[in-house]
């Protein structure tokens, strides 16, 4: 039992997508910087944004004439800034070269860990009423939502949990902490309680 925990307790969850935005402060023609640009789809009549995808870091964004962008694909932070300072650079060179990053902010986090054991769904639901979801009619998974809004998390029979809504790492860390505790504390991953 105290390796299994111990082993529990080593779990991280893994970071499957950062979206991230930025506002260039401009409105920009859409057109001109498709023209300019490689990787783009633009068809105003379908979506309203240009779209542009990068393959390192494997990313993907979406600008709008207001001069806002959306960044989404990122595996990390860090990835995600290399690739909104590269969009940004396509739209300099496209002839809006006094063009800044403004605002830069981590919209979602979604990240995922494996618990490599089941979980006892019910017994999360039944104790956690008012923080949960969970029909099985509807959706296989348990929705717990530690507030009123703003992250969850979607956990899995399997073991397999899922985090999103998140808006920084230490939202990460805290709601990964607050699922393990849980489930440990109502002995829902299969080990023989010693109460």
């Amino acid at each position: 039992k105290k390796e299994f925990l111990t082993s529990l307790l080593r779990i991280t969850p893994v970071i499957q997508n950062v979206v991230t935005t930025v506002d260039f402060n401009i409105v920009l023609d859409l057109r001109k910087v498709a023209l300019k640009a490689k990787n783009t789809e633009y068809n105003p009549k379908r979506f309203h944004a240009l779209i542009i995808r990068s393959r390192e870091p494997k990313t993907t964004a979406m600008i709008f004439k207001t001069g806002k962008m959306v960044v989404t694909g990122a595996k990390n932070l860090n990835d995600s800034k290399k690739a909104v300072n590269k969009f940004h650079k396509i739209v300099k060179q496209s002839g809006y070269q006094n063009t800044k990053i403004n605002n830069f902010r981590i919209r979602n986090l979604v990240a995922s860990c494996d618990f490599r054991c089941p979980l006892n769904l019910e017994a999360i639901a039944y104790s956690s009423r008012s923080k949960t979801m969970y029909e099985t009619e509807i959706f296989p998974g348990l929705i717990y939502r530690p507030g009123s809004s703003g992250p969850c998390a979607i956990l899995f029979s399997s073991g397999k949990v899922v985090l999103t809504g998140l808006k920084s790492m230490n939202d990460l860390k805290r709601l990964h902490n607050i699922i393990t505790k849980l489930c440990i504390e109502h002995n829902t991953l299969g080990f023989e309680s010693d109460k």
